[in-house]
């Protein structure tokens, strides 16, 4: 090697720095690179697994032998069944000049134990009562002490509750004498232990509205719990912990949106009950606390002109993930994160030369936090929320019976909408059907703006992935949600 780097050398110095870079960074590109498992030793729990990757194109593929289909592009996916303990897997790949093989130590564990020893329930004495504020916005109140359990409503900071008992690490938080709700302890405060209840008075209720937004605020003695539900005509809302409210007697006028409005309040439940009905559909809804005051606020009917239907509309898009949140891997290599992005990008395109005003929570490659996402388009006043995903799949199913679009929603508000949108897309993109849901995400949850989930396609299917990666795909995917849009809103605004 010296006699060489002595002739090149002779030869001119440019040349012996070339070699020398050329020695020190070239690799041998391999012929086949596994994405999923991420590690050649894991555990998984599930009865089967699936090997996610790529090869030369025209490369022959097995897997513990077993011929694999190696399509166009490269990309392979496999499932793989799994034995209890350890699975030993070898992907082997070949062609005309390169021939390698992979082993992977698959161990399967069992399902982890469901039947772990509940904590027993602290029941505290009777009218014995522990005074505990919110600590954090946005606060989830469960049915059950479990984190996975049904969300009964979200509470704000500084919100005031009475315990009334206690299981590992949730508090008991007494509503009305039939009805209660769990806490995480993490996410309250307690002061001290009480004698009797400790209720609320609503002083004044009152109807504003403005351009956007109709208002119904209540003057509280201090913060108390409260559930909204949407009803087919409008909004219940129901106040907890309350000995009186002053508008029991009061007549409302029609107001905006609101075209009739009344109080009911429960002396023996310690519940106030408002009936709010609408003059037309739900098109969005907030409540929050200003200090003491509790602020409903219901989005007025837009108005749609029938020629320029997207005339003042604004749509906030989310790109999923982005950053150093890579989302799903697909078998070439390409990341969920990317792919969002481009069809968003896409559709914003389509939307701003339709006539609307687009909100983007990303622009770039950037890491965007989860929960400040959905806030940007609530600051922003936008009328629809759509994040753009793309699917994966957890250990156990099967990539090939599972992939399509999917739409999902959390809100009542939002059905119609994410059923119009996974209608247009199966039918514009000829994707398989997979469903429209109900699944409770950050980016569904908010009831205002009407906010949807997209998953286009499936990251780890080969047939979606291959079209995902298609930017003529990509932009039909943007061209039916907008499509979709301004049908939602021409069937549901009447038009002017």
């Amino acid at each position: 090697m010296r006699e060489i780097f002595q002739f090149f050398k002779v030869a001119g110095k440019t040349f012996t720095l070339s070699l020398l870079v050329l020695f020190f960074t070239v690799e041998p590109t391999r012929a086949l690179q596994i994405i999923y498992p991420k590690s050649p030793n894991t555990e998984v729990s599930a009865s089967s697994t699936f090997f996610i990757g790529n090869t030369k194109p025209g490369s022959k593929l097995t897997i513990n032998d077993k011929e694999v289909t190696v399509y166009e592009n490269g990309s392979f996916v496999e499932v793989v069944p799994l034995k209890d303990g350890f699975n030993r897997i070898i992907i082997d790949s070949q062609n005309d000049t390169e021939h390698e093989i992979f082993t992977y130590i698959i161990k399967k564990v069992p399902e982890a134990n469901l039947m772990v020893k509940e904590p027993a329930t602290e029941n505290f004495p009777e009218n014995q009562y522990i005074y505990a504020a919110v600590i954090k916005e946005n606060t989830p109140l469960r049915a059950q002490p479990d984190e996975n359990a049904q969300r009964i409503t979200h509470l704000d900071k500084n919100t005031v509750l009475m315990l009334n008992g206690k299981k590992g690490d949730y508090y008991r938080i007494y509503l009305s004498p039939s009805k209660s709700a769990w806490i995480k302890a993490e996410n309250i405060v307690n002061y001290s232990a009480i004698k009797g209840k400790m209720l609320a008075s609503a002083t004044k209720v009152s109807l504003s509205e403005d351009k956007l937004y109709n208002y119904i605020k209540t003057d509280l003695s201090f913060p108390v719990p409260y559930r909204i539900t949407e009803t087919e005509k409008g909004l219940n809302v129901e106040l907890y912990n309350l000995k009186e409210n002053a508008a029991d007697t009061t007549v409302f006028n029609q107001c905006g949106t609101i075209n009739s409005f009344a109080v009911n309040s429960t002396a023996q439940d310690m519940t106030s009950t408002y009936y709010i009905e609408l003059n037309s559909k739900l098109w969005g809804y907030d409540a929050y606390y200003e200090g003491n005051t509790l602020v409903i606020k219901i989005r007025k009917t837009p108005q749609i002109e029938a020629n320029n239907p997207f005339k003042g509309i604004k749509v906030a898009i989310d790109a999923g993930h982005g950053g150093d949140e890579y989302g799903a891997t697909g078998p070439t290599g390409v990341k969920e994160k990317d792919i969002n992005l481009d069809i968003a990008k896409k559709l914003k395109k389509e939307l701003e030369n339709r006539g609307a005003l687009v909100i983007m929570t990303r622009t770039d490659d950037s890491t965007v936090p989860l929960k400040q996402r959905p806030l940007i388009a609530k600051q922003q006043d936008a009328l629809f929320l759509l994040s753009i995903h793309a699917n994966a799949l957890s250990d156990g199913a099967n990539p090939y019976e599972k992939h399509g679009t999917a739409v999902f929603y959390y809100n009542a508000e939002s059905v119609e909408l994410a059923k119009l949108l996974r209608n247009t897309l199966i039918k514009d993109l000829g994707t398989r059907d997979d469903g429209v849901a109900k699944y409770s995400l950050v980016m569904t949850r908010p009831s205002l703006p009407l906010s949807v989930l997209i998953e286009v396609a499936y990251m780890i299917n080969p047939h979606d992935y291959a079209k995902l990666l298609d930017e003529n795909f990509q932009q039909k995917t943007a061209a039916s949600i907008t499509s979709a849009l301004e049908t939602y809103l021409l069937n549901s605004a009447n038009p002017v």
